[in-house]
C-alpha cells in the first residue's frame, strides 16, 4: 500500500516566529528533480540555480554576501513550506502564504499557494493542496489564489499551454497534468497570463512599419526627440541607486493599475533586491528609460535568456551519461555548489561577450497619459533594434495579463502566442 506523508519544512511569521532553515529550503528546492515528467522527452524544464532559488525562498536572516540573500518579501508575508513523500521518496511540494501588504492594498483576506509540484498521482496532489488550504483557513483567509512565486512581480500561474517551448529566464514551467489536479479540486480560472514569442523574421515587418511612421514625425510637433522635450536613454549603471529609484517609481505607478492583476506595490527593499538581481544578468544597452522634460515616463528592461546556458550545461554536463541528476539535500552539497559555480562562470563570460540567442522582455511600460502616443512604439523599436544589433535571434515578452490590451495588441504584432499560464481562485 502506498504511504503518503506530508512533511512540514518550516514556517515564518514576520517578527514573531521562524522554523525555516537552509537545509529545509534545500530539501524543498530539490523536489522537482523527483518529478518523472521532467525527465521525459516531452519536457522542456529548466532547473533553477540552487542559490538563486533558495535566496528567493529565504525568509531568515542567514545570508552569504554575494551568494545568498534574504527575500524582503517576507517582511510582510507569513509562509509555510510543505513536501510530500510517497514511500519515503520526495513526490511533491507546496507553499502556503499570506501577503499582508496585498490584503491591505486590495482590502481582501486572500491567501496564496505556490511552488506547487507533484508526481502524476492525484492522491499526492490533493493532500498537498488540502494541507495548504488548511493553513490558509487557519490564518483567516477567505479565498486561495495561485500558483504564484509570489505575485505578478515574480513568476505567476500554472502553465496550461506551450509545454513544447523551453521557458525563458524567470518564466514558470510545470507538468501538463497540474491543470487537471487544480480544476478537479475545485479551483476556477481567475485570469490568464501570456508569453509573446518572436524572432527576427517575425518582428522585422512590424518594426519597419514603426520606423517609417517615426520617420514621418521627424521635424514635426509629433517628433519624440529632444526638440520636443522627449529623451530616450539607457540606464546608467554608474548611478545605480538613482536609476533603481526611478525605475521603482515607474514600476509601482504603472503596474499597480487595473490591467495588472495580482500586483502589489513593491517596497524599497524588495525592489532593491529585484534590481540587483537584474543588474547581475543585464546588458546596459537593453535597459531604456523614457523622459519628458527630464521626468521619467516609461521604462523597458530586457534580459539575456540565461536559461539557455543552464539548459545547455545541465543537458551536456550534469546529465551526461546519467538517467537522472539527484541533488543533495544538504544546503552545502558539493556537487550542487559546483553546478552553480560553473553556470555562474559561463553566464559572466557570456555577458562580457554579449553572446546570447534569446532575450526576455521583462518590463515594458508607459505612464497612462502617454500611452498610444507613439512613445510605446519607439520603445519597442529601440529594444528590437538594439537586440538585433547585439545578435539576439529570438525573444519572449512575458508575462502579459490577459486584460492588458495596451501591451497585448502591439506585442502580438511583433510575435505570436507561445505560452499561457492560468491563475486559479477558490473560495475557502
Amino acid at each position: 500500500m502506498n504511504n503518503i506523508t506530508i512533511k512540514e519544512l518550516g514556517e515564518y511569521v514576520p517578527s514573531v516566529y521562524n522554523s525555516v532553515s537552509m537545509n529545509k529550503l534545500k530539501e524543498f528546492t530539490i523536489v522537482p528533480y523527483f518529478i518523472d515528467w521532467y525527465g521525459s522527452k516531452s519536457s522542456r524544464k529548466v532547473f533553477p540555480i540552487f542559490f538563486q532559488e533558495i535566496s528567493d525562498l529565504n525568509p531568515t536572516s542567514f545570508q552569504i554576501p554575494g551568494v545568498l540573500t534574504r527575500n524582503p518579501f517576507f517582511d510582510h508575508t507569513r509562509i509555510k513550506y510543505f513536501a510530500a513523500y510517497k514511500n519515503n521518496i520526495p513526490s511533491g511540494r507546496i507553499a502556503a502564504f499570506v501577503d499582508f501588504n496585498f490584503n491591505t492594498q486590495h482590502n481582501t483576506s486572500t491567501g496564496w499557494f505556490g511552488l506547487f509540484e507533484s508526481i502524476e498521482d492525484s492522491n499526492v496532489a490533493n493532500k498537498l493542496i488540502e494541507t495548504a488550504i488548511g493553513y490558509l483557513k487557519k490564518n483567516g483567509c477567505k479565498n486561495a489564489v495561485g500558483p504564484a512565486k509570489f505575485s505578478a512581480s515574480g513568476e505567476i500561474g500554472c502553465l496550461i499551454d506551450g509545454f513544447d517551448k523551453r521557458p525563458y529566464f524567470l518564466e514558470p514551467y510545470n507538468a501538463p497534468y497540474y491543470q487537471g489536479f487544480l480544476e478537479k479540486y475545485g479551483f476556477a480560472k481567475e485570469n490568464d497570463w501570456y508569453a509573446m514569442g518572436t524572432d527576427v523574421a517575425l518582428g522585422t515587418a512590424y518594426m519597419e512599419r514603426i520606423q517609417r511612421v517615426l520617420g514621418k514625425t521627424n521635424g514635426t510637433k509629433r517628433e519624440f526627440g529632444n526638440n520636443n522635450g522627449f529623451k530616450l536613454r539607457n540606464a546608467d549603471f554608474s548611478k545605480l541607486k538613482t536609476e533603481i529609484q526611478i525605475i521603482r517609481n515607474l514600476y509601482n505607478e504603472i503596474w499597480n493599475k487595473g490591467n495588472h492583476p495580482q500586483q502589489t506595490i513593491l517596497t524599497e527593499k524588495e525592489f532593491d533586491i529585484l534590481a540587483k538581481g537584474i543588474k547581475a544578468v543585464a546588458i546596459e544597452d537593453l535597459i531604456f528609460i523614457y523622459e519628458k522634460e527630464n521626468e521619467p515616463i516609461g521604462v523597458s528592461i530586457s534580459l539575456p535568456d540565461i536559461n539557455e546556458i543552464i539548459d545547455d550545461y545541465d543537458r551536456n554536463t550534469v546529465m551526461e551519461g546519467r538517467k537522472k541528476y539527484i541533488p543533495s539535500r544538504n544546503f552545502f552539497g558539493l556537487k550542487d555548489l559546483n553546478r552553480d559555480l560553473k553556470i555562474f562562470n559561463i553566464i559572466n563570460r557570456r555577458l562580457k561577450e554579449k553572446k546570447f540567442d534569446g532575450l526576455r522582455i521583462l518590463i515594458l511600460g508607459i505612464k497612462e497619459e502617454y500611452r498610444k502616443t507613439g512613445i510605446d512604439s519607439q520603445l519597442y523599436f529601440e529594444t528590437f533594434k538594439r537586440a538585433t544589433e547585439l545578435g539576439f535571434k529570438t525573444g519572449s515578452g512575458s508575462q502579459l495579463a490577459d486584460i492588458n490590451f495596451d501591451i497585448l495588441n502591439p506585442l502580438f504584432k511583433i510575435g505570436k502566442l507561445s505560452m499561457t499560464w492560468r491563475v486559479y481562485n477558490l473560495d475557502i
